[in-house]
């Protein structure tokens, strides 16, 4: 069995080959959350698809809990990664341009076919309580990375770059959201649609 690649990771030429064992766990059940679901995958098959004992496991993770929020972790890491290397693939070092790549990242991540929906949202999903440390961690990762829109906003020269970004954000988690839940794969394309209006009016005239 090949070790898998994480779906975002794969898609923007990122990921890695595990290193050791724990790593090689991570990987495996990194994979098995996003197909299958967190409370859906019990630590015994993961185990045994990886093919390792209880007692090998304990001595990387405390618990199944403590092997996800790293999964969780690895997640964001890779994707955080995966996606600022697309955005700039796709509009440079140019900051208008980059506020809206964001959107035609997300747009080519929704309709490719390793496309499996977002793991931050499945975990806040299955770990409903706001205060269980799954729940905070997946709601962190979830919110994507505000203050780095707010710097781009700042650069591209618009009134209020703060609020420019909340916003910016508020379109991408619901893009994100409607795709998962509602199998809509042009979410993306019509938030970008209103982020490109939004944009127009915050501009300041030069």
């Amino acid at each position: 069995m090949s070790d898998p690649t994480p779906t975002v990771a794969h898609l923007f030429g990122g990921g890695a080959t595990p290193r050791d064992t724990r790593e090689r766990l991570l990987f495996h059940a990194l994979e098995l959350f996003k197909t299958h679901g967190f409370h859906a995958v019990g630590l015994d098959r993961l185990l045994a698809e990886v093919g390792v004992t209880k007692t090998t496991f304990y001595n990387h993770f405390e618990s199944k809990d403590a092997l996800v929020l790293e999964a969780i972790r690895l997640q964001d890491a890779w994707e955080s990664d995966a996606f600022k290397r697309a955005v700039q693939a796709r509009a440079g070092y140019d900051p208008k341009a980059m506020l809206l790549a964001a959107f035609d990242v997300l747009d080519e991540w929704f309709n490719a076919t390793e496309y499996r929906g977002c793991l931050f949202i499945l975990a806040c999903a299955e770990f409903p309580s706001p205060n269980d440390p799954v729940h905070r961690v997946a709601a962190r990762f979830h919110g994507f990375a505000e203050e780095e829109f707010a710097r781009m906003a700042s650069a591209a020269g618009v009134d209020d770059p703060a609020a420019l970004a909340r916003e910016w954000v508020l379109l991408m988690q619901g893009a994100t959201t409607n795709r998962m839940v509602a199998g809509d794969d042009g979410a993306a394309r019509v938030a970008r649609g209103v982020a490109e209006q939004l944009l127009a009016r915050r501009l300041r005239p030069r």
